[in-house]
């Protein structure tokens, strides 16, 4: 049999197995004949657990089959590839996020717990009273230190905790790839920056980070973070102060194709786009790169 012939006979084949009721990469949904007035039917509806199950069970044979086939040369070489491109492509449609929405508020006045926040920098505590409160960190001020990389996630020495350049906690959570992040927080101190990062890795290796720079003529930065260092996404370009006494919100935010937006106080300040990063996040990084910080609220929910 030539190519042509082999070919014809693979999409004949894939077609027949599609139209039973195998639909690789959507809903399978078996067809069932129209039933006569009156008349009982013989089996309940499939419901969406036996559905599951059968489906699995079905790929598993198929992909039996088609290993069996392959050894024994039993089919066309280009039929097989085609079957097992279908069924790679329905397992990576099905695949479900085990990411789940994230907030914390600090409102039971402790981060060590509900969720877990870990301190691997400098000095954190929960504020309880006044007009500033919330997660606080304060830093004396420091150089740039806008090329922190990975290792974050790391306890820092007795000797840089006496006098640290920076204060970093982390709290673990299974987040999701395309999300919005927002930041409630008051500043007080003209000077240094605040970090808030989406991080992967159990070192946040690689991260999308979102910084805060008082003073400085380039307020916002949207960074890529690898061990090979930081990538530019976008900025904002221009001088904000928010030491006004108020709480304000940084939200940063990425769709299924890669576009970003950073909005400070509901207005858009930075539109990019980046699809480098794959898959779920692994938590959330907070640095205090110089500065007195409140963090009132911290949250990451799916993008819709």
């Amino acid at each position: 049999m030539d190519n042509s012939r082999r070919k014809s006979v693979s999409t004949k084949a894939i077609a027949a197995l599609l139209g039973a009721g195998i639909a690789f990469g959507s809903t399978f949904v078996p067809t069932v004949p129209a039933l006569a007035e009156n008349v009982v039917p013989t089996y309940q509806p499939w419901t969406g657990t036996q559905q599951g199950k059968a489906t699995q069970k079905l790929l598993t044979d198929l992909k039996a089959k088609v290993a069996q086939a392959e050894k024994d040369q039993a089919a066309s070489p280009d039929f097989l590839e085609d079957l097992k491109k279908l069924i790679a492509d329905y397992e990576a449609a099905t695949i479900v996020s085990q990411a789940k929405p994230f907030i914390d508020n600090f409102s039971d006045n402790e981060f060590a717990t509900n969720p877990t926040w870990k301190v691997t920098a400098g000095t954190w505590q929960v504020d309880k009273s006044g007009s500033n409160r919330g997660l606080v960190s304060k830093i004396r001020q420091q150089a740039n230190l806008n090329s922190l990389l990975g290792n974050l996630l790391n306890p820092q020495g007795t000797a840089q905790q006496a006098n640290p350049q920076y204060a970093a906690i982390y709290t673990k959570a299974k987040l999701p790839g395309t999300f919005t992040a927002s930041t409630k927080f008051t500043s007080k101190d003209r000077y240094g920056g605040l970090q808030v990062s989406l991080y992967q890795g159990a070192s946040a290796q690689n991260q999308y980070r979102v910084s805060y720079q008082p003073g400085n003529s380039q307020a916002l930065l949207l960074q890529r973070v690898a061990a090979s260092g930081a990538t530019l996404l976008g900025s904002y370009n221009g001088a904000i102060n928010l030491e006004d006494g108020n709480a304000h919100e940084l939200t940063f935010s990425r769709d299924a194709a890669g576009k970003m937006m950073v909005l400070l106080d509901g207005q858009t300040v930075i539109a990019a786009s980046d699809k480098t990063l794959t898959g779920d996040f692994d938590g959330i990084l907070l640095t205090n790169v110089g500065g007195s910080y409140w963090i009132r609220e911290v949250a990451v929910k799916p993008l819709p």
